[in-house]
């Protein structure tokens, strides 16, 4: 009996490497996201930072060229977050797109999958009604024997 043989094997293996590639994708996608993300808390947390060490050299008497440096480095801080939220936002951009294409590429393969186990039900119904047969004429052809 043959042995059951999927045509669309190779095809089948090329669209869930697909899939999984685009898998991969998302998932460095979402670590830069999350990097990003703490990042911002990092900035946050420096101008907190910032605000404290302000407060330390007012109380121990700082000259007026000491202050002026804080509004500046927290209007850097603040410009490097909005910067960095532009950033998310393409990636969350970037991140839908992926996650279509992953609906697309896991319907093809979904697709693929359901084929190839109908094929598999049909040939073995088909290997099993053989088998049956071959048996049948066995046994009929004992039965004629021992006659």
């Amino acid at each position: 009996m043959k042995k059951y043989k999927f045509k669309l094997e190779a095809l089948l293996k090329m669209r869930k490497l697909k899939e999984d590639q685009v898998k991969m994708e998302i998932g460095r996608l979402q670590t830069r996201k999350n990097e990003l993300e703490n990042e911002i808390h990092n900035q946050n947390a420096g101008i907190d930072q910032a605000y404290e060490s302000q407060e330390v050299s007012v109380k121990a008497g700082a000259t007026g060229l000491d202050l002026r440096f804080y509004p500046y480095f927290v209007e850097g801080k603040k410009a490097a977050i909005h910067m960095i939220n532009v950033e998310i936002k393409e990636l969350e951009e970037k991140l839908s797109e992926k996650f279509e294409e992953l609906k697309i590429m896991r319907a093809n393969v979904k697709v693929l999958e359901e084929m190839k186990e109908k094929n598999k039900k049909a040939h073995k119904k088909m290997s099993d009604k053989l088998m049956h047969q071959k048996i049948e004429e066995q046994v009929m052809n004992w039965n004629q024997f021992k006659k």
